[in-house]
């Protein structure tokens, strides 16, 4: 059960580093043309200046290190829950790492999505215990 806490401590923690971090210091860009292709458009992340990407690289590596003992508590147990948990994760990779175009416009959005991700990815951790 302790272990169940200081997860969701260093979840809550993290989301809260990268909610900072998506709306300080991040912006979408509209791709021009796009509503052609996709209804609504998409969004590119705007460049990054290096103490923002610094920044980036932090929360990145502390999530990497929080996901990997995530996966072997799962795989420990033999969680049926380890392959969603690898789909949410590269999710919220791909947010932190902001290498790839996006379907909803604002950080709002953004910032929801990578919520619920890390919402499951708690629930899945919950369920073993």
């Amino acid at each position: 059960m302790e272990d169940v806490v200081n997860f969701v401590q260093t979840f809550k923690g993290l989301e809260e580093r990268i909610n900072e971090f998506i709306n300080e210091d991040s912006s979408l860009e509209y791709v021009e043309g796009s509503e052609e292709v996709v209804a609504g458009g998409a969004y590119a992340w705007s460049k990054l200046k290096p103490a923002e990407i610094s920044k980036q690289d932090h929360i990145d590596s502390d999530y990497m290190e929080l996901a990997e003992e995530v996966r072997n508590v799962l795989k420990s147990d033999h969680s049926p829950h380890l392959e969603k948990f690898e789909r949410s994760c590269a999710l919220v990779l791909n947010y932190i790492r902001q290498d790839t175009l996006l379907w909803v416009p604002g950080l709002k959005n953004v910032i929801e999505n990578i919520k619920s991700e890390l919402d499951l990815q708690q629930f899945f951790m919950e369920e073993i215990q």
